[in-house]
């Protein structure tokens, strides 16, 4: 398995991202100094970290310096050892406001040379390269920066597997600019990610709640670095079924554009009825951690990504009974194992589904953007960074045809579609 670059980008990311690096370093072992580390956990380690002198380790990944509070949070946390000037871009002068328009020029203008410099070195001290890992809002002042470094890395490393871990509004309590920018960074993601894992706050709060838990950022970002710990498992240690990226995408994928995944991620318990625990996460309203307006179990096609050491045949049995049977996919299932467990939470499962209600959401989305920009609510702070109507309406082109390419698979498979989309307008 080839080595992985993480990029950070906005408050959101940075935090995910911290998060995530304390967790590796967790299940790695490495902060147990008294406990020297056994084959298994050093054995790949070179996918997430540089071995140095005197095995010491260094992370491979960039954090955007985008606030004085982040960096002071990571360069006293006990992480920073792990850390060094190559993965925090330099401190610039800063005037950056909500919008995309706001964002994208401060890429171009004071960090494109900068991080692809950064960018470079790592990836010329890495063995054999697999990809970069992208942590970032779709909504937020990052939205610009992370869009147009996913471009340039498209255009630099065609080869190269990208994918992307992106926070979407919530429905809900969304704002104008928020909308306009989701959408203009689904114009990116879909042209030039190969994965795209979807994840919204609205959704992991009521998940929190029902655990009886405070819904905090920290709590939030804690469930989503769990999640990006188990997506690369398997790249990272040895496993009875290994897989990456790269065999998620080809399997989960359909058509080329339709790339956008949801997610759900449970411990479970061997000794008791674990069969009926995972077929469990089928159920939507208990474990989807991606957005709550899910009404029907229905997939073109899902994967199971397991930490444990469990006979593989209980899982086809499990595969069985919840796998959608689409008579245009032959299989619409695959599983990849790690016989290495959490280090916290033991045996781990998760599942990723390429959901084919994503349509809807987006075309929710789509509905509003096209709502406002009509009015022109907001367009002049994206016209005065440079950014002409054109755009708008290319973005909002390309999103409408997005959406109906969901909506034409949905319907050349399942006759009660139009009534669910139906139903979902009147929901919303």
């Amino acid at each position: 398995m080839g080595e992985i670059i993480q990029m950070n980008f906005g408050d959101i990311g940075n935090n995910i991202g911290h998060q995530y690096l304390e967790k590796l370093i967790d299940d790695h072992y490495l902060n147990d100094k008294s406990n020297s580390l056994s084959n298994q956990y050093t054995q790949k380690i070179h996918v997430s970290f540089e071995e140095q002198r005197n095995q010491q380790y260094q992370f491979r990944g960039i954090f955007d310096n985008s606030s004085d509070q982040f960096t002071n949070k990571l360069l006293t946390s006990p992480e920073c050892q792990y850390i060094n000037n190559d993965l925090l871009l330099s401190k610039r002068n800063r005037n950056i406001s909500g919008a995309f328009s706001n964002g994208q020029n401060y890429y171009k203008d004071q960090v494109q040379d900068e991080l692809f410099e950064k960018l470079n070195r790592h990836i010329e001290r890495c063995d054999k390269f697999f990809g970069c890992n992208f942590i970032h809002s779709t909504y937020d002042n990052s939205s610009g920066q992370s869009s147009h470094a996913i471009n340039q890395f498209r255009e630099r490393f065609p080869s190269k597997m990208c994918s992307s871990f992106s926070l979407i509004p919530n429905i809900v309590s969304t704002n104008t600019i928020e909308i306009y920018n989701m959408t203009f960074s689904l114009n990116h993601l879909i042209e030039n990610s190969d994965i795209v894992m979807l994840f919204d706050y609205g959704a992991l709060e009521k998940k929190l709640q029902k655990l009886n838990q405070l819904c905090t950022f920290e709590n939030n970002n804690n469930i989503i670095a769990e999640c990006i710990l188990q997506m690369n498992c398997s790249q990272r240690f040895p496993g009875h079924l290994n897989g990456d990226f790269k065999k998620i995408a080809v399997n989960l994928t359909p058509f080329p554009r339709q790339h956008f995944f949801t997610c759900a991620f449970a411990p479970f318990n061997t000794n008791s009825d674990w069969i009926s625990q995972l077929q469990h996460l089928s159920i939507p309203e208990n474990t989807y951690l991606t957005y709550h307006n899910i009404t029907r179990n229905q997939y073109f096609a899902q994967s199971l990504i397991t930490r444990c050491s469990t006979n593989n045949m209980d899982f086809h049995q499990v595969f069985s009974n919840f796998v959608n049977k689409v008579e245009w996919i032959a299989d619409g299932g695959v599983h990849i194992n790690c016989k290495v467990e959490n280090r916290n939470l033991g045996k781990t499962v998760m599942h990723v589904g390429n959901h084919r209600d994503l349509g809807q959401l987006f075309k929710t989305h789509a509905e509003i953007f096209t709502a406002n920009f009509r009015r022109k609510a907001f367009v002049h702070y994206y016209l005065s960074d440079g950014m002409d109507e054109m755009e708008f309406t290319e973005a909002e082109s390309n999103l409408n045809d997005f959406v109906s390419e969901y909506q034409q698979c949905c319907c050349g498979t399942f006759s009660d579609d139009e009534e669910y989309y139906e139903q979902s307008e009147d929901y919303n």
